[in-house]
């Protein structure tokens, strides 16, 4: 039998090429595993909702940033992640309550910067629609509105079936997936695929992290989220008026995972935002550009 209709829209982050320290959370609430790293005034980092990624955000690059700002992190492991051990629902309002409870737990029941990438970013944006006046600032990298935009844009959409032979070896896992034959392998490959075409720098390409055994072992627990999203057909692109904060979108000019142009549409969509497009990065500029994300950041928190 068909496990589930195969997702062909794949999001990774860029932090799989990072090492894994498994820093110890500063609490748990019922099976939530909780941060805070650094000192200062602190900011929101949206965590990715999906199962592809190398540690928690608490040992994310843009944690590092930040805290090299002097701004200190809250965040969380979704459930079923890392340290959590909660049983996930695989919904996005799994994550906005999670939100909630992470800064209820810290006492930030005021306005709070937030920020968040890829799939994370669209939480945070989520989260700044749904819960008006809990976001300062919102800082939104590689991001989207919502499942229309993804599937308009997004991978595998704009690889050309005639050409890009990447456009077949998702096909092909996928349909693995589809077919309930898929395995944490399998998982890994469409990771690695993914993110060998989101760098344009090959350096900062990871290396497959694939172990002996993996081909027995399941899918990680959070790979149905996609499938919520696609099953729900999330999409804010109508509400983004809503947003009444300072909003700054960063995009990589070469990303094909949330191209510029569902960038652009965030920016239009929002009045009092602004776009920054890195001409030399892919889907994490933050990584590629570092220095020049870093002062951009630092100009757009600094603001009264």
């Amino acid at each position: 039998m068909m496990r589930k209709r195969f997702l062909p829209i794949l999001f990774v982050i860029s932090g799989l090429a990072t090492p894994v320290y498994m820093i110890e959370p500063a609490a748990m609430i019922d099976g939530l595993a909780i941060y805070r790293t650094g000192t200062g005034e602190p900011v929101f980092l949206m965590p990715y909702p999906h199962a592809s990624g190398g540690s928690s955000m608490a040992e994310h690059p843009l944690t590092d940033i930040l805290t090299g700002l002097g701004r200190s992190v809250v965040t969380f492991d979704p459930p079923g992640l890392y340290h959590s051990t909660r049983k996930p629902s695989m919904e996005l309002a799994e994550m906005l309550d999670c939100t909630l409870e992470t800064l209820a737990y810290f006492g930030l029941v005021d306005s709070i910067d937030m920020m968040g990438h890829s799939m994370g970013s669209f939480c945070a944006l989520a989260f700044a629609i749904e819960h008006q006046g809990r976001v300062k600032r919102l800082v939104l990298v590689g991001s989207t509105s919502g499942w229309p935009a993804v599937r308009k844009w997004g991978l595998p959409h704009n690889w050309k079936w005639w050409k890009d032979k990447e456009y077949w070896q998702c096909m092909y896992l996928g349909t693995r997936i589809a077919l309930g034959r898929g395995n944490l392998e399998i998982h890994k490959r469409l990771d690695h695929l993914v993110a060998s075409v989101s760098y344009v720098d090959p350096q900062y390409v990871p290396e497959p992290d694939i172990k002996e055994g993996d081909k027995h072992k399941p899918l990680p627990v959070r790979s149905d989220w996609f499938d919520h999203l696609r099953r729900t057909k999330v999409d804010y692109q109508g509400k983004l008026h809503l947003l009444d904060l300072p909003v700054l979108i960063c995009v990589g000019k070469h990303d094909p995972q949330t191209p510029p142009v569902m960038n652009r549409q965030l920016h239009e969509g929002i009045a009092n935002s602004e776009l920054v497009v890195f001409d030399k990065s892919g889907h994490s500029p933050f990584i590629e550009e570092q220095e020049a994300f870093t002062r951009v950041l630092e100009v757009f928190m600094s603001r009264p």
